[in-house]
């Protein structure tokens, strides 16, 4: 068995043996969506149904020590207590149920050698796909700032720490995850929740419907407050 195999056979263990391990959200992974891309389109299996299809580039953080940032990074990128995640997700959402399917690519990325230390992360040394379901019914329905995600990682390939390319996982690794979405807004003279946008203060709703937590400097895009995902591994 050449050493290369055998690096990347470490990297595998470690993520089977990972893929096992729970988290709270804290310690998983937090997502924010760049920007996003959405139509209004006639339900093919439903008549009269109109579904909202989304798709939006995402970029976050997975915590040192969990499935999309193993602790065996370190041998080639010493030093990083997080990892940077990109991916891009698209779903389907009925406006009528506020649920659908939702599906994706993901790399995890570290800064590609050439690059200046404050250059964004780019070069991918794991990567894969991503499917489930969405439950946005508060927010459609309700017009509460919340939703939730469950589905599956598929780790398909992994990167020679040495030479730095992807290779393809002889066993892919799955990984069930869980989310919240937590959607940017501001509040009116009254107190009421509306949309925000770049010019007033915007807020995430936490988890008891009733406490907020500001969005801060880095959880906007171009100056526009983003969605927030959090998300944890275990079933």
């Amino acid at each position: 068995m050449t050493a290369r195999v055998l690096r990347c056979a470490g990297i595998t263990l470690t993520l089977l043996a990972l893929a096992g391990i729970g988290y709270a959200a804290d310690t998983g992974v937090t997502l924010y969506e760049v920007s996003e891309r959405v139509t209004f389109d006639p339900d093919p299996g439903a008549a009269g149904v109109i579904r909202r299809n989304a798709t939006s580039p995402l970029q976050g953080f997975a915590a040192l020590g969990t499935p999309l940032c193993p602790s065996t990074l370190l041998i080639s990128v010493p030093r990083i207590d997080s990892c940077t995640v990109i991916a891009t997700g698209t779903d389907s959402v009925s406006t009528v149920s506020g649920t659908g399917p939702v599906s994706g690519t993901f790399d995890v990325v570290v800064n590609a050698p050439g690059n200046s230390s404050v250059h964004v992360p780019d070069l991918p040394v794991i990567s894969g796909t991503f499917t489930g379901n969405v439950d946005l019914s508060l927010a459609v329905l309700n017009h509460i700032p919340l939703g939730s995600i469950a589905g599956t990682f598929t780790i398909a390939q992994v990167a020679d720490p040495a030479t730095g390319i992807l290779i393809d996982l002889p066993q892919p690794v799955v990984l069930p995850f869980k989310g919240t979405f937590r959607m940017p807004f501001t509040r009116d003279a009254r107190g009421r929740w509306q949309r925000s946008d770049r010019s007033n203060a915007a807020f995430y709703l936490a988890d008891d419907l009733r406490s907020v937590q500001p969005v801060r400097s880095f959880e906007r895009s171009t100056g526009f407050p983003v969605v927030r995902l959090e998300l944890s591994f275990g079933p």
